[in-house]
């Protein structure tokens, strides 16, 4: 899969990465892991009742992405 801004798509329940000043490597890195979390919900019950470490690492992931993001939202725009 090429991680190309044109073949974006956002992912139910995250932010649109396209309102955040990203370069197309951070755009790139900031997509696969969204498709990270993106899968990983839809294992959460797994995670929590099988291997709880994975989903507070999964938590962790998620926290950082969003630190990430947040600062390079373009003025003018709004989290929805």
């Amino acid at each position: 899969m090429k991680y190309k801004k044109s073949n974006y798509r956002p992912y139910p329940g995250f932010y649109d990465l396209r309102i955040f000043t990203l370069n197309s490597r951070e755009f790139a890195a900031a997509w696969r892991v969204q498709e990270f979390l993106y899968h990983a919900a839809k294992r959460e019950d797994y995670y929590k009742c099988y291997e709880p470490m994975q989903c507070e690492g999964i938590k962790e992931t998620a926290a950082e992405l969003q630190m990430i993001l947040l600062p390079k939202l373009k003025a003018g725009k709004e989290l929805k």
